[in-house]
Protein backbone atom coordinates (compact mmCIF):
# COMPACT_ATOMS: atom_id res chain seq x y z
CA UNK A 1 0.00 0.00 0.00
CA UNK A 2 1.71 3.35 -1.38
CA UNK A 3 0.80 6.21 0.06
CA UNK A 4 2.48 8.94 -2.13
CA UNK A 5 0.89 11.54 -4.22
CA UNK A 6 1.11 14.92 -4.84
CA UNK A 7 -2.18 15.19 -2.36
CA UNK A 8 -0.41 13.56 0.58
CA UNK A 9 0.95 16.07 3.50
CA UNK A 10 4.26 15.64 5.15
CA UNK A 11 4.64 15.12 9.17
CA UNK A 12 7.16 15.35 11.21
CA UNK A 13 6.99 13.50 14.61
CA UNK A 14 8.69 12.01 16.76
CA UNK A 15 12.06 11.83 14.53
CA UNK A 16 9.85 9.66 11.43
CA UNK A 17 8.30 10.52 8.55
CA UNK A 18 4.85 9.88 8.01
CA UNK A 19 3.30 10.04 5.05
CA UNK A 20 -1.01 10.35 5.09
CA UNK A 21 -3.60 11.48 3.01
CA UNK A 22 -5.93 14.17 3.81
CA UNK A 23 -9.42 12.08 4.76
CA UNK A 24 -9.84 10.37 7.63
CA UNK A 25 -9.45 6.93 7.41
CA UNK A 26 -6.18 7.29 5.65
CA UNK A 27 -3.68 4.87 4.70
CA UNK A 28 0.01 5.88 5.85
CA UNK A 29 3.43 4.75 6.55
CA UNK A 30 6.21 5.75 8.71
CA UNK A 31 8.78 6.74 6.39
CA UNK A 32 12.32 5.05 7.47
CA UNK A 33 15.85 6.44 6.56
CA UNK A 34 18.29 3.76 6.06
CA UNK A 35 22.07 5.37 6.06
CA UNK A 36 24.84 3.72 3.68
CA UNK A 37 22.03 1.61 1.71
CA UNK A 38 20.91 2.29 -1.81
CA UNK A 39 17.91 0.34 -3.42
CA UNK A 40 19.90 -0.31 -6.95
CA UNK A 41 18.39 -0.29 -10.70
CA UNK A 42 14.70 0.72 -9.36
CA UNK A 43 15.74 4.17 -10.44
CA UNK A 44 12.42 6.07 -12.44
CA UNK A 45 14.10 10.06 -12.29
CA UNK A 46 17.10 11.20 -11.18
CA UNK A 47 17.67 14.87 -10.17
CA UNK A 48 19.99 17.18 -8.43
CA UNK A 49 19.26 18.63 -5.00
CA UNK A 50 20.62 20.61 -1.93
CA UNK A 51 19.69 17.96 0.94
CA UNK A 52 17.26 14.93 1.79
CA UNK A 53 14.02 17.39 2.33
CA UNK A 54 13.99 18.28 -1.39
CA UNK A 55 14.69 15.01 -2.48
CA UNK A 56 11.89 14.14 -0.39
CA UNK A 57 9.49 16.70 -1.85
CA UNK A 58 10.16 16.27 -5.26
CA UNK A 59 9.39 12.27 -4.46
CA UNK A 60 6.01 13.46 -3.05
CA UNK A 61 4.47 15.37 -6.29
CA UNK A 62 5.72 12.06 -8.39
CA UNK A 63 2.51 9.65 -8.07
CA UNK A 64 4.61 6.84 -9.20
CA UNK A 65 7.26 7.61 -6.69
CA UNK A 66 7.52 4.91 -4.23
CA UNK A 67 11.29 5.46 -2.46
CA UNK A 68 14.68 7.38 -3.19
CA UNK A 69 17.84 6.90 -2.44
CA UNK A 70 20.66 10.43 -1.56
CA UNK A 71 23.99 10.15 -2.90
CA UNK A 72 26.88 12.16 -1.65
CA UNK A 73 27.88 14.95 -4.22
CA UNK A 74 30.10 14.34 -6.89
CA UNK A 75 31.51 16.33 -9.54
CA UNK A 76 29.45 19.61 -8.21
CA UNK A 77 30.63 19.99 -4.86
CA UNK A 78 27.43 21.62 -2.88
CA UNK A 79 24.38 19.46 -5.24
CA UNK A 80 23.71 15.76 -4.39
CA UNK A 81 22.20 12.99 -6.29
CA UNK A 82 18.32 12.45 -5.92
CA UNK A 83 17.25 9.37 -7.18
CA UNK A 84 13.40 8.34 -7.20
CA UNK A 85 12.79 4.49 -7.69
CA UNK A 86 9.53 3.03 -8.38
CA UNK A 87 10.11 0.65 -5.96
CA UNK A 88 10.82 -0.34 -2.15
CA UNK A 89 13.24 -2.41 -0.69
CA UNK A 90 10.30 -4.70 0.60
CA UNK A 91 9.48 -5.20 -3.07
CA UNK A 92 12.66 -5.78 -3.79
CA UNK A 93 15.10 -6.97 -1.34
CA UNK A 94 17.70 -8.49 -3.39
CA UNK A 95 18.27 -5.43 -4.87
CA UNK A 96 18.49 -3.28 -1.76
CA UNK A 97 22.28 -3.10 -0.71
CA UNK A 98 24.57 -1.64 1.56
CA UNK A 99 26.45 1.57 -0.01
CA UNK A 100 29.00 4.24 2.27
CA UNK A 101 27.79 7.40 1.50
CA UNK A 102 24.30 6.98 0.36
CA UNK A 103 21.11 6.49 2.08
CA UNK A 104 17.65 4.90 1.50
CA UNK A 105 14.14 6.50 2.45
CA UNK A 106 11.25 4.68 1.87
CA UNK A 107 7.67 3.91 3.38
CA UNK A 108 6.89 0.92 6.18
CA UNK A 109 3.44 0.72 6.93
CA UNK A 110 2.01 0.97 10.34
CA UNK A 111 -1.11 1.55 11.46
CA UNK A 112 -1.95 5.71 11.42
CA UNK A 113 -3.89 5.59 14.41
CA UNK A 114 -1.07 4.04 16.41
CA UNK A 115 1.79 6.67 15.06
CA UNK A 116 -0.99 9.66 15.14
CA UNK A 117 -1.81 8.79 18.85
CA UNK A 118 2.10 8.52 19.92
CA UNK A 119 2.15 11.75 21.96
CA UNK A 120 -0.29 10.48 23.94
CA UNK A 121 1.24 6.98 24.67
CA UNK A 122 4.13 8.95 25.70
CA UNK A 123 2.32 10.76 28.24
CA UNK A 124 0.27 7.91 29.27
CA UNK A 125 3.72 5.69 29.41
CA UNK A 126 2.49 3.13 27.06
CA UNK A 127 3.14 2.23 23.04
CA UNK A 128 0.76 0.58 21.38
CA UNK A 129 1.97 -2.67 19.97
CA UNK A 130 4.60 -2.75 17.18
CA UNK A 131 5.83 0.47 18.93
CA UNK A 132 9.16 0.70 21.96
CA UNK A 133 10.86 3.53 23.79
CA UNK A 134 10.67 6.68 25.07
CA UNK A 135 9.32 8.13 21.65
CA UNK A 136 7.24 5.09 20.91
CA UNK A 137 8.84 4.26 17.82
CA UNK A 138 8.00 1.31 15.35
CA UNK A 139 9.97 -2.12 16.39
CA UNK A 140 10.99 -4.38 13.92
CA UNK A 141 8.69 -7.40 12.67
CA UNK A 142 9.15 -10.35 14.97
CA UNK A 143 11.79 -8.76 17.69
CA UNK A 144 8.93 -8.55 20.20
CA UNK A 145 5.55 -10.38 21.17
CA UNK A 146 3.26 -7.37 20.94
CA UNK A 147 4.63 -7.18 17.03
CA UNK A 148 5.10 -10.63 15.76
CA UNK A 149 6.06 -12.33 12.28
CA UNK A 150 3.46 -14.53 11.17
CA UNK A 151 6.76 -16.54 9.69
CA UNK A 152 9.96 -16.61 9.33
CA UNK A 153 9.81 -16.12 5.59
CA UNK A 154 7.03 -12.68 6.87
CA UNK A 155 10.01 -11.64 8.90
CA UNK A 156 12.21 -12.13 6.15
CA UNK A 157 10.38 -9.94 3.51
CA UNK A 158 9.45 -7.14 5.58
CA UNK A 159 12.58 -6.77 7.47
CA UNK A 160 15.27 -8.06 5.02
CA UNK A 161 17.66 -9.52 8.00
CA UNK A 162 20.23 -11.74 7.71
CA UNK A 163 20.65 -12.60 11.49
CA UNK A 164 19.71 -16.29 12.03
CA UNK A 165 18.16 -16.64 15.85
CA UNK A 166 15.14 -16.09 17.62
CA UNK A 167 12.18 -14.60 16.29
CA UNK A 168 8.85 -14.16 17.90
CA UNK A 169 6.19 -15.97 15.27
CA UNK A 170 2.18 -16.00 15.18
CA UNK A 171 1.57 -18.66 12.63
CA UNK A 172 -2.36 -18.61 13.47
CA UNK A 173 -2.69 -14.96 14.17
CA UNK A 174 -3.85 -15.00 17.88
CA UNK A 175 -2.87 -13.48 20.94
CA UNK A 176 -0.54 -16.20 22.01
CA UNK A 177 3.10 -15.32 19.72
CA UNK A 178 5.74 -17.68 20.96
CA UNK A 179 9.65 -17.13 19.75
CA UNK A 180 11.19 -19.41 17.30
CA UNK A 181 14.32 -20.13 15.23
CA UNK A 182 15.02 -18.62 12.37
CA UNK A 183 17.43 -19.74 9.53
CA UNK A 184 17.80 -16.08 7.82
CA UNK A 185 21.29 -16.99 6.06
CA UNK A 186 20.59 -20.52 3.89
CA UNK A 187 19.76 -20.42 0.61
CA UNK A 188 18.22 -17.00 1.07
CA UNK A 189 16.75 -16.91 4.11
CA UNK A 190 13.10 -17.35 6.05
CA UNK A 191 13.49 -21.02 7.30
CA UNK A 192 11.41 -22.16 9.92
CA UNK A 193 13.54 -24.66 12.04
CA UNK A 194 10.93 -27.16 13.57
CA UNK A 195 13.25 -30.21 14.25
CA UNK A 196 16.48 -29.99 16.16
CA UNK A 197 18.28 -32.58 17.58
CA UNK A 198 21.57 -32.17 18.42
CA UNK A 199 24.03 -35.52 19.74
CA UNK A 200 25.75 -34.73 23.38
CA UNK A 201 29.24 -36.44 24.12
CA UNK A 202 28.33 -39.52 26.51
CA UNK A 203 24.49 -40.92 25.71
CA UNK A 204 21.23 -39.92 23.96
CA UNK A 205 18.58 -38.14 25.08
CA UNK A 206 14.62 -39.29 24.88
CA UNK A 207 13.79 -37.23 22.31
CA UNK A 208 11.05 -34.58 22.88
CA UNK A 209 7.60 -35.02 20.42
CA UNK A 210 6.12 -32.18 19.81
CA UNK A 211 2.26 -32.90 19.47
CA UNK A 212 1.48 -29.01 18.45
CA UNK A 213 3.69 -26.99 16.24
CA UNK A 214 3.92 -24.41 18.97
CA UNK A 215 6.57 -26.79 20.92
CA UNK A 216 9.01 -26.15 18.32
CA UNK A 217 10.09 -22.83 20.87
CA UNK A 218 11.60 -26.06 22.22
CA UNK A 219 14.31 -26.15 19.90
CA UNK A 220 17.07 -25.40 22.22
CA UNK A 221 16.59 -28.49 23.97
CA UNK A 222 18.16 -30.37 21.12
CA UNK A 223 16.53 -33.07 21.06
CA UNK A 224 12.96 -31.60 19.56
CA UNK A 225 11.21 -33.78 16.98
CA UNK A 226 7.55 -32.87 15.61
CA UNK A 227 5.22 -35.15 14.70
CA UNK A 228 2.81 -35.64 11.38
CA UNK A 229 -0.24 -33.97 12.67
CA UNK A 230 2.05 -31.29 14.67
CA UNK A 231 2.88 -30.78 11.20
CA UNK A 232 -1.02 -30.44 9.35
CA UNK A 233 -1.56 -28.28 11.96
CA UNK A 234 1.55 -25.44 10.67
CA UNK A 235 0.93 -26.35 7.12
CA UNK A 236 -2.51 -25.05 7.38
CA UNK A 237 -1.45 -22.07 8.92
CA UNK A 238 1.41 -21.56 6.82
CA UNK A 239 0.97 -22.99 3.72
CA UNK A 240 4.43 -23.17 3.10
CA UNK A 241 6.00 -24.96 -0.19
CA UNK A 242 9.17 -25.87 0.79
CA UNK A 243 11.26 -28.51 3.14
CA UNK A 244 14.83 -28.42 3.93
CA UNK A 245 16.48 -31.87 5.89
CA UNK A 246 19.91 -31.03 7.04
CA UNK A 247 22.15 -33.81 9.28
CA UNK A 248 25.67 -33.94 9.69
CA UNK A 249 27.84 -36.68 11.05
CA UNK A 250 31.65 -36.43 12.34
CA UNK A 251 31.96 -39.99 12.36
CA UNK A 252 31.60 -40.80 8.68
CA UNK A 253 32.24 -37.65 7.21
CA UNK A 254 28.62 -37.37 5.59
CA UNK A 255 26.53 -34.15 5.12
CA UNK A 256 23.03 -35.21 3.83
CA UNK A 257 21.38 -31.45 3.00
CA UNK A 258 18.43 -30.73 0.44
CA UNK A 259 15.55 -28.99 -0.53
CA UNK A 260 12.43 -30.00 -1.89
CA UNK A 261 12.26 -28.50 -5.58
CA UNK A 262 9.72 -26.29 -6.83
CA UNK A 263 7.97 -28.53 -8.64
CA UNK A 264 5.31 -31.39 -8.29
CA UNK A 265 7.42 -33.65 -6.66
CA UNK A 266 8.71 -31.36 -4.68
CA UNK A 267 4.74 -29.97 -3.81
CA UNK A 268 4.00 -33.79 -3.05
CA UNK A 269 7.05 -34.24 -0.37
CA UNK A 270 5.48 -31.35 1.29
CA UNK A 271 1.82 -32.65 1.33
CA UNK A 272 3.36 -35.87 2.52
CA UNK A 273 5.54 -34.85 5.27
CA UNK A 274 2.76 -32.35 6.73
CA UNK A 275 -0.18 -35.42 6.54
CA UNK A 276 -2.06 -34.31 3.67
CA UNK A 277 -1.74 -37.58 1.93
CA UNK A 278 0.00 -41.06 2.47
CA UNK A 279 0.92 -41.55 -1.28
CA UNK A 280 5.10 -42.37 -0.99
CA UNK A 281 6.37 -39.54 -2.84
CA UNK A 282 9.22 -40.10 -5.56
CA UNK A 283 12.49 -39.17 -4.93
CA UNK A 284 14.26 -38.36 -7.91
CA UNK A 285 13.57 -35.18 -8.92
CA UNK A 286 11.68 -33.68 -5.80
CA UNK A 287 14.65 -32.41 -4.10
CA UNK A 288 18.03 -30.24 -4.91
CA UNK A 289 21.32 -30.28 -3.55
CA UNK A 290 22.91 -27.57 -0.83
CA UNK A 291 26.38 -26.92 -1.46
CA UNK A 292 27.84 -29.18 1.57
CA UNK A 293 26.19 -32.08 0.58
CA UNK A 294 28.03 -35.09 -0.18
CA UNK A 295 25.84 -37.63 1.10
CA UNK A 296 25.14 -41.23 -0.88
CA UNK A 297 21.48 -41.05 -0.37
CA UNK A 298 20.97 -37.59 -2.41
CA UNK A 299 23.25 -39.29 -5.06
CA UNK A 300 21.22 -42.34 -4.91
CA UNK A 301 17.61 -41.56 -5.01
CA UNK A 302 16.26 -44.56 -7.49
CA UNK A 303 17.62 -46.86 -4.51
CA UNK A 304 15.21 -45.73 -1.49
CA UNK A 305 12.70 -47.23 -0.01
CA UNK A 306 13.06 -51.44 -0.45
CA UNK A 307 16.09 -50.69 -2.64
CA UNK A 308 14.33 -49.99 -6.36
CA UNK A 309 11.17 -47.84 -5.79
CA UNK A 310 12.94 -44.37 -5.53
CA UNK A 311 10.16 -43.20 -3.17
CA UNK A 312 10.76 -40.97 0.52
CA UNK A 313 9.78 -42.98 3.64
CA UNK A 314 9.70 -46.47 4.32
CA UNK A 315 6.99 -48.80 3.24
CA UNK A 316 5.93 -52.41 5.16
CA UNK A 317 4.48 -53.41 8.67
CA UNK A 318 4.87 -50.13 11.02
CA UNK A 319 7.01 -47.82 8.78
CA UNK A 320 4.61 -45.74 7.27
CA UNK A 321 3.97 -44.28 10.82
CA UNK A 322 1.07 -41.31 10.38
CA UNK A 323 2.91 -39.44 13.62
CA UNK A 324 6.53 -40.13 13.14
CA UNK A 325 7.45 -39.04 9.23
CA UNK A 326 9.80 -36.95 9.59
CA UNK A 327 12.46 -38.81 12.29
CA UNK A 328 11.22 -42.59 11.42
CA UNK A 329 13.24 -43.34 8.34
CA UNK A 330 12.27 -40.10 6.28
CA UNK A 331 14.49 -41.23 2.96
CA UNK A 332 16.93 -44.65 3.21
CA UNK A 333 18.58 -46.94 1.21
CA UNK A 334 18.06 -50.43 2.93
CA UNK A 335 21.42 -51.66 5.00
CA UNK A 336 22.92 -48.25 3.77
CA UNK A 337 22.38 -45.18 3.98
CA UNK A 338 19.63 -43.74 6.12
CA UNK A 339 18.13 -41.06 7.86
CA UNK A 340 16.77 -41.88 11.51
CA UNK A 341 16.05 -40.83 14.54
CA UNK A 342 13.31 -43.52 15.97
CA UNK A 343 15.96 -45.76 16.96
CA UNK A 344 18.26 -44.15 19.52
CA UNK A 345 21.22 -46.77 19.02
CA UNK A 346 21.97 -45.14 17.00
CA UNK A 347 20.70 -41.95 14.68
CA UNK A 348 21.84 -42.24 11.47
CA UNK A 349 22.53 -39.66 9.24
CA UNK A 350 23.51 -41.26 5.21
CA UNK A 351 25.30 -44.46 7.80
CA UNK A 352 23.79 -47.23 8.97
CA UNK A 353 24.65 -48.25 12.70
CA UNK A 354 27.66 -45.71 13.07
CA UNK A 355 27.52 -44.65 16.64
CA UNK A 356 27.14 -40.67 16.85
CA UNK A 357 29.73 -38.10 18.22
CA UNK A 358 29.52 -34.90 20.07
CA UNK A 359 27.85 -32.36 17.61
CA UNK A 360 26.05 -34.38 15.37
CA UNK A 361 22.50 -33.12 14.50
CA UNK A 362 19.65 -33.30 12.67
CA UNK A 363 17.30 -30.40 11.49
CA UNK A 364 14.32 -29.91 9.03
CA UNK A 365 12.92 -26.71 8.35
CA UNK A 366 9.77 -24.93 6.10
CA UNK A 367 9.45 -21.96 4.16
Amino acid sequence: MACFSATNLFLLSFGVSLWTGEAAGFCASVFETQQDHALLGQVMETANVTDEFECHRKCIKNSTCKSFNVHPPGSNPIKKTCEMNNQTRQMKPKHYKKKIGSSYHGPVEVSCVNVMESNNQQKSGRCHPGYSGKKCTPVKKGSSPDFPGVSCKDIWKYTNTKKNGEYWINPKGTRHPFKAYCDMTTDGGGWLLVMNVITGSSHYDQLSVMTSYRGISDYHSNKMVINTSAMKELYRNLNFTQIRFHCRKHSVGRTFHVVTAANSSGNAVVQYFSGLTDDFPVSCGSYVLMEDDNSELARRCSEWNHGKSGKWSRSGEDWNSSVERLYNHAAWIPGLHHWDLKHRNPFECDDTGYRPSSGDFWKVFVR
